[in-house]
């Protein structure tokens, strides 16, 4: 199942027409048409195998999201050539798993399909 999010550029400053004698620089936002949920984050592993992340409870899925996930060789000591996959998930938590146990990070985005 795809679902495609497109956004549509809008200057800011152009809302109202105001006719002054300087132009204002445009300040751009970006716009979309259906509800777009985005996190983005990192999980800390200290030769482990497994981490659990809690979305926060600002935000809430109702159906679950996709999640993508690869590992991160932030202590630099060439551990981080790991599979990183998901072995559970909810609408409130994901639990990411790698091959292998090592120490370094996994970043992740975690994208909603409502």
């Amino acid at each position: 199942m795809a679902k495609t999010y497109t956004f549509s550029k809008k200057n800011k400053n152009r809302h109202k027409k105001i006719y002054n004698y300087i132009r204002r620089k445009p300040v751009f936002e970006y716009c979309s048409t259906g509800d777009f949920k985005l996190i983005v984050g990192s999980l800390t592993y200290s030769n482990s195998s497994s981490e659990t992340y809690i979305f926060p409870t600002t935000v809430s899925y109702s159906n679950i999201p996709v999640i993508t996930a690869v590992s991160y060789d932030s202590l630099s000591n060439s551990s981080a050539d790991v599979n990183v996959f998901v072995t559970s998930i909810t609408t409130t938590e994901v639990t990411l798993e790698t091959s292998a146990p090592f120490s370094g990070e996994v970043h992740f985005q975690i994208i909603s399909q409502d």
